[in-house]
Protein backbone atom coordinates (compact mmCIF):
# COMPACT_ATOMS: atom_id res chain seq x y z
CA UNK A 1 0.00 0.00 0.00
CA UNK A 2 1.38 3.45 -0.48
CA UNK A 3 2.04 5.67 2.13
CA UNK A 4 1.90 9.44 1.81
CA UNK A 5 4.10 12.00 4.67
CA UNK A 6 3.04 15.24 5.30
CA UNK A 7 5.18 17.76 4.13
CA UNK A 8 3.51 21.01 5.30
CA UNK A 9 3.45 22.57 9.02
CA UNK A 10 -0.09 21.24 9.71
CA UNK A 11 -3.07 19.73 7.16
CA UNK A 12 -6.45 19.82 8.97
CA UNK A 13 -9.72 18.19 8.58
CA UNK A 14 -8.41 14.72 7.32
CA UNK A 15 -11.57 12.43 7.23
CA UNK A 16 -10.16 9.66 8.85
CA UNK A 17 -12.98 6.83 9.42
CA UNK A 18 -13.42 5.04 13.17
CA UNK A 19 -15.17 2.28 15.08
CA UNK A 20 -17.28 5.72 15.94
CA UNK A 21 -17.84 6.69 12.13
CA UNK A 22 -15.91 9.34 10.17
CA UNK A 23 -14.09 11.87 12.09
CA UNK A 24 -11.80 14.41 11.17
CA UNK A 25 -8.27 14.59 12.13
CA UNK A 26 -5.32 17.62 11.98
CA UNK A 27 -1.55 16.01 10.93
CA UNK A 28 1.40 17.57 11.40
CA UNK A 29 4.89 17.44 9.24
CA UNK A 30 6.15 14.03 8.93
CA UNK A 31 3.20 13.01 10.05
CA UNK A 32 2.01 9.43 7.79
CA UNK A 33 -1.19 9.99 6.67
CA UNK A 34 -3.51 7.24 8.35
CA UNK A 35 -5.11 4.54 6.27
CA UNK A 36 -8.75 4.82 4.81
CA UNK A 37 -8.21 8.44 3.83
CA UNK A 38 -10.50 9.43 0.81
CA UNK A 39 -8.58 9.22 -2.86
CA UNK A 40 -10.21 12.33 -4.20
CA UNK A 41 -8.70 13.96 -0.50
CA UNK A 42 -5.74 12.61 -1.12
CA UNK A 43 -5.36 13.64 -4.85
CA UNK A 44 -6.42 17.48 -3.48
CA UNK A 45 -3.14 17.40 -1.08
CA UNK A 46 -0.84 16.11 -3.45
CA UNK A 47 -1.78 18.50 -5.96
CA UNK A 48 -1.96 21.21 -3.20
CA UNK A 49 1.56 19.82 -2.25
CA UNK A 50 0.82 19.04 1.36
CA UNK A 51 1.85 15.92 1.33
CA UNK A 52 4.17 13.53 -0.76
CA UNK A 53 3.78 9.95 -1.61
CA UNK A 54 6.30 7.92 0.02
CA UNK A 55 6.06 4.61 -2.01
CA UNK A 56 4.03 1.49 -1.98
CA UNK A 57 7.26 -0.82 -1.18
CA UNK A 58 9.41 2.03 0.84
CA UNK A 59 8.20 2.61 4.43
CA UNK A 60 8.76 6.07 5.91
CA UNK A 61 11.26 5.69 9.20
CA UNK A 62 8.82 4.61 12.54
CA UNK A 63 6.36 3.14 10.55
CA UNK A 64 6.23 -0.78 10.65
CA UNK A 65 3.54 -3.15 10.29
CA UNK A 66 2.25 -1.87 13.93
CA UNK A 67 0.70 1.37 14.29
CA UNK A 68 3.11 4.01 15.30
CA UNK A 69 2.52 7.53 16.87
CA UNK A 70 3.57 9.44 13.97
CA UNK A 71 0.07 7.35 12.23
CA UNK A 72 -1.76 8.71 14.69
CA UNK A 73 -1.40 12.64 16.17
CA UNK A 74 -0.98 14.19 19.05
CA UNK A 75 -3.43 17.01 20.37
CA UNK A 76 -3.96 19.33 23.44
CA UNK A 77 -6.22 16.41 24.47
CA UNK A 78 -3.46 13.62 24.15
CA UNK A 79 -1.95 11.91 27.56
CA UNK A 80 1.25 12.14 28.57
CA UNK A 81 2.07 8.42 27.28
CA UNK A 82 0.81 9.18 23.66
CA UNK A 83 2.89 12.78 24.00
CA UNK A 84 6.46 10.62 25.13
CA UNK A 85 5.35 8.24 22.30
CA UNK A 86 5.27 10.60 19.61
CA UNK A 87 8.30 12.50 20.90
CA UNK A 88 9.88 9.00 20.69
CA UNK A 89 9.14 8.29 17.06
CA UNK A 90 10.29 12.19 16.09
CA UNK A 91 13.73 11.24 17.54
CA UNK A 92 13.34 12.24 21.07
CA UNK A 93 14.96 10.06 23.50
CA UNK A 94 12.35 8.59 25.95
CA UNK A 95 14.36 9.19 29.52
CA UNK A 96 14.37 12.72 28.37
CA UNK A 97 10.97 12.93 27.62
CA UNK A 98 9.82 11.32 30.61
CA UNK A 99 11.47 13.93 32.79
CA UNK A 100 8.96 16.33 31.14
CA UNK A 101 5.60 17.39 32.70
CA UNK A 102 2.63 17.14 29.99
CA UNK A 103 2.26 20.97 29.24
CA UNK A 104 6.32 20.41 28.54
CA UNK A 105 5.13 18.24 25.98
CA UNK A 106 2.42 19.98 24.69
CA UNK A 107 4.31 23.03 24.15
CA UNK A 108 7.08 20.77 22.52
CA UNK A 109 5.07 18.66 20.28
CA UNK A 110 1.50 20.45 19.47
CA UNK A 111 2.13 24.11 20.39
CA UNK A 112 4.95 24.30 18.39
CA UNK A 113 3.85 26.68 15.61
Amino acid sequence: MTKYKVTAPCVTHIPVPGPGGISLTTLYVDAVLPEGVDEDRIKHLLDSKLIVEVGADAQPEGVGSEETSESRTVNSRSSKAELVDHGVAQGGGRAELEKLNRDELLARYVRQQ
